[in-house]
């Protein structure tokens, strides 16, 4: 059975983008443009992964990230913030398993998301 990945940025073409790299790799993708509507995604079905972007309007994926692994229901969920913000530390502060930067890592997400779901 193919993993489930929730795809969130505000920006459609990054998600459309994320979304066909992903899914040639077989991973099943859904998608969510903020981060509210992540969170609704989370609540009706929960991703093996999420993929998030920071820079969101209203809620960013920072606070997204924090209300998550408030969740002990949620301690499985892996998440890598793929985003174009230099603050690593911020980001693994949040609770990130993984850091890509948009600009540069885009090409080798499959790879970085393979070896996330393994940290499992």
């Amino acid at each position: 059975m193919a993993e489930k990945i929730l795809v969130v940025d505000d920006s459609r073409l990054v998600t459309d983008i994320v979304k066909m790299r992903l899914e040639m790799h077989g991973y099943t993708v859904r998608l969510a443009h903020s981060g509210e509507e992540a969170l609704e995604r989370i609540a009706d079905e929960v991703p093996d992964l999420m993929v998030l972007d920071v820079q969101m309007p209203g809620m960013d994926g920072y606070e997204v990230c924090r209300r998550l692994r408030e969740n002990p229901a949620l301690d499985d969920l892996r998440i890598i913030m793929l985003t174009s913000s230099e603050d690593k530390q911020a980001a693994f502060e949040a609770g990130v398993d993984d850091y890509l930067n948009k600009d540069v890592d885009l090409l080798n997400l499959p790879n970085r998301v393979k070896l996330v779901l393994e940290m499992t």
